[in-house]
């Protein structure tokens, strides 16, 4: 082995503040990750479509006027003659929609997310890739 015990503690030691560092450095990125005004100034258009979309959402969540037509129509309904869907359904349409945009949200995040780990964490796709499969 050939080395002393005080050659250790340093090599220890020195891991230990790279550690240090790379945590110090994970949670500045976490911290501005999740910044929406740091966001927001990276990525305005991005943000701006976010609360656009988040907009709309809301009013078709809401119902809005009644002299509107309602962007929840189905054909089949419009076909039929009928003037509106009626409160609950236009609350499970919404549920849905919800739905969907929280899965999509979330495959974004993920894939963010991923993205991120394996740029801090060389290697991590591959192993993350063979866990999904499995």
């Amino acid at each position: 082995m050939g080395q002393t015990t005080e050659q250790i503690e340093n090599f220890i030691e020195n891991k230990r503040d790279d550690l240090g560092a790379n945590l110090n450095e994970l949670g500045d990125k976490v911290n501005s990750m999740t910044d929406w005004k740091q966001q927001f100034q990276a990525r305005p258009m991005a943000m701006i479509g976010l609360a656009f979309g988040g907009g709309v959402l809301l009013a078709a969540m809401m119902g809005g006027s009644r002299n509107r037509r309602s962007p929840l129509f189905t054909q089949e309904n419009e076909l039929a003659g009928t003037a509106a869907k009626s409160p609950s359904e236009l609350k499970q349409a919404a549920r849905e929609t919800w739905g969907h945009v929280k899965g999509a949200l979330m495959g974004v995040a993920t894939a963010k997310a991923t993205d991120f780990i394996e740029e801090v964490v060389p290697g991590f796709r591959e192993h993350f890739d063979r866990a999904q499969r499995a």
